[in-house]
């Protein structure tokens, strides 16, 4: 199994993955062979890459997740989004069960390790991101010895930790040039936007809700919007900012391959005690290296 960027995908390589849509219709299926129309329409949608298999035997390896709950998750936000543009209430009840058999995959999964990153179009970037920081930060709390109730608040907070994103204009989130200097503040207002979300939703804690609100703040008081520091961020928004940064970094772009899991380890590394709390981030090296 191997990671090509669309720029080095060929007519004739098997694919090793599903790739799907946004609002998670299959595009290609795993073990398809591409063909000359079925590239043109993967550059066409903006797929950055796509696994591919090399050998015979060149199944992807078992996810912390399985596909059907991610997909489930990734649709729910996708619908969720949606909706909030269209000016309706946010309804999170719809996310829940899936987050829920999420949590319990994750917690039954004797796995220490992440799996193989997804890859997303462009248009699918924000809800394949929110689920993998889900992940990604549920697992943390395993490690740290969360029950299931805390590890519920965390991945709810963590799931929905960017959703004040959905008050952003879809000209500037889909854009993969560089933003101007309005474009980049109107993006950092999306922590207290979120907040002002989920504050007003009876379906999330005011915990959950704090995911949102501080997940850009840093260890040392640099963040946004307040600038608290250490333990005046509350846990489950420290281990969220540690999942947020590690997924980016190794997420595949359009406009610019992926980190190694290797290079953001040694970037999250570098940052620990700054940006980031040093035992999230000796716990996050638990499950990726």
């Amino acid at each position: 199994m191997q990671k090509v960027r669309i720029e080095d995908l060929q007519v004739g390589m098997v694919v090793g993955k599903t790739i799907y849509a946004p609002n998670g219709t299959v595009l290609i299926r795993e073990k398809a062979t591409i063909t000359a129309p079925i590239l043109s329409k993967l550059k066409e949608l903006g797929l950055p890459a796509a696994y591919v298999i090399t050998t015979p035997d060149g199944e992807a390896p078992e996810d912390l997740v399985s596909e059907a709950t991610r997909m489930d998750l990734v649709r729910s936000l996708s619908k969720l989004d949606s909706q909030v543009r269209a000016g309706q209430n946010l309804n999170i009840l719809s996310s829940k069960q899936p987050l829920y058999t999420l949590i319990d995959e994750i917690v039954s999964n004797q796995r220490s390790m992440l799996g193989m990153a997804d890859i997303r179009l462009h248009g699918d970037y924000i809800y394949g991101h929110s689920v993998n920081v889900c992940t990604i930060a549920v697992k943390i709390g395993l490690l740290l010895g969360y029950n299931q109730l805390k590890l519920a608040e965390l991945g709810i907070g963590a799931l929905f930790h960017v959703i004040g994103m959905t008050k952003i204009p879809l000209q500037i989130l889909d854009k993969t040039g560089n933003l101007s200097n309005d474009e980049i503040k109107m993006i950092q207002t999306h922590p207290e936007v979120g907040f002002g979300m989920l504050k007003e939703n009876h379906a999330i804690s005011m915990v959950s809700a704090h995911v949102a609100y501080q997940h850009h703040e840093r260890y040392d008081g640099s963040g946004y919007p307040r600038g608290i520091a250490a333990e005046a961020i509350h846990e489950f928004a420290r281990i969220t900012a540690v999942a947020d940064v590690f997924d980016s970094m190794t997420t595949e772009k359009i406009y610019r391959p992926a980190k190694s899991t290797a290079e953001t380890l040694k970037y999250i590394q570098s940052n620990s005690g700054t940006q980031f709390d040093p035992n999230i981030v000796d716990v996050l090296k638990q499950i990726v290296s």
